[in-house]
């Protein structure tokens, strides 16, 4: 699962290319394509964000919490959380750009996400959901060792799997500044 956060009103500064994709294309247009469209996001920051689950949660978290907490509401912050279209208008997201660019000039930024990480990569295990610690499962879809824990009975929390770095916090910032405001998908 992955969020598309895309531009409300971006600035574009080169043309969106096109593709008709009822042509049925060959592989060598649609590759030709998707290169084009590719080159078309780089320069057009404010166009289209991509993150996985794994780095969007904890980026939107602290974009909600450290970043703008009196600019985004607690409606925000949890309809950030699901890819189902929430709008963020312009005038916040230009003011997530600008406090991401104060927090990294500061130097806050990378010293919130080596911090983030650190605690992340400390998390010791813990007793696994799926088997209850028991290492094994025994029930009508499945017997044998537990796939969670591989049969160790302890796992780690689901909160070392969402890593937070800088330069993802960074890009968003970029984003945030040309989008015209997002739509979170």
């Amino acid at each position: 699962m992955g969020f598309d956060i895309y531009g409300e009103n971006p600035e574009f500064e080169t043309k969106k290319p096109t593709i008709d994709w009822e042509s049925n294309p060959s592989e060598k247009e649609s590759k030709k394509f998707f290169k084009q469209m590719e080159k078309f996001e780089e320069e057009n920051p404010g166009y289209y964000f991509r993150n996985n689950v794994w780095y969007w949660r904890p980026l939107w978290f602290f974009v909600c919490n450290e970043i703008a907490p009196k600019i985004l509401s607690s409606d925000d912050l949890e309809k950030g959380m699901y890819n189902d279209g929430h709008v963020i208008s312009a005038i916040k997201a230009n003011h997530i750009a600008d406090k991401i660019k104060e927090f990294d000039k500061s130097g806050e930024l990378n010293a919130f996400a080596e911090e983030f990480e650190e605690t992340r990569n400390s998390l010791p295990k813990v007793l696994c959901e799926v088997c209850s610690g028991k290492g094994f499962l025994n029930n009508e879809s499945y017997q044998g060792k537990c796939k969670g824990c591989d049969g160790e009975g302890k796992d780690y929390p689901i909160q070392k799997q969402y890593p937070l770095c800088a330069d993802n916090i960074r890009d968003f910032g970029k984003f945030c500044r040309h989008s015209g405001g997002f739509a979170i998908w």
